[in-house]
This record gives C-alpha cells, structure tokens and sequence, in this order.
C-alpha cells in the first residue's frame, strides 16, 4: 500500500473512530435520536453502531480488509445521517447546521464508495 493511501484510510477512518468512541461513551444523546426515529432497541441499535464506527474505521486506518470496512462504515453512515441531521424538520440556523452535517456526512460516504472500489 501506498504512503498516501495509507494516509488517506487513516484520516478518513479518524472521524468514525472518534465518533463511535464519544457515542459508546456518551450515548444518551444518540439513544434519544434513535428512540425519536422509533428505531427499535434504540441501545442497543447505537451500541452497534458505534462499535462498526470503532471496529470498521480502526480496520480502514490499518489497511486491513478496507473494501469490507469501508462497506461497513457507509452502511452505518446511512442512519447516522438520516436520523441524526434531520434538516428538513428544523428552521433558521438549526437548519442551516444539521444541513451542513448531512452534507458532510454524504461527502464522507462518496469517499467510502471510492476506497471501496480502490
């Protein structure tokens, strides 16, 4: 493997690692979300989560079976972003802030659809 693919796995995987650990260690919020999208076991659906975020995002940084993490994060990314940055359901700043997020997070699922086919 390439230094500059190496580099490229490891910052993109940085921000599912980091997530995934804040959402293991703080999951109240997350739980709410998920319990408000009426997500069935909401725990235990974000305990999931968080650990493909962790495990999946530490395989990608490492350069190990990246085609299958990369899969794994941009499933998980899917109810991440829907439930998570609802921006059709807020107004004014909010708005503006959760449609940002959700921009972010499609941009971050391209990248993960590109390493998956790399």
């Amino acid at each position: 493997m390439s230094v500059t693919r190496f580099i490229g796995r490891a910052l993109l995987a940085s921000i599912f690692i980091k997530n995934g650990l804040d959402h293991l260690q703080n999951p109240d919020p997350i739980v709410r979300a998920a319990r408000g999208a009426e997500v069935p076991e909401p725990e235990l659906a974000v305990k999931v989560n968080s650990g493909v975020m962790v495990g999946a995002g530490a395989l990608l940084a490492l350069g190990l079976a990246p085609r299958a993490a990369s899969v794994a994060l941009a499933t998980s990314l899917v109810p991440t972003t829907v439930i998570g940055h609802p921006f059709w359901d807020k107004d004014g700043k909010e708005r503006a802030q959760q449609q940002g997020q959700f921009l972010k997070n499609l941009a971050l699922f391209g990248a993960l659809l590109y390493v998956s086919k790399d």
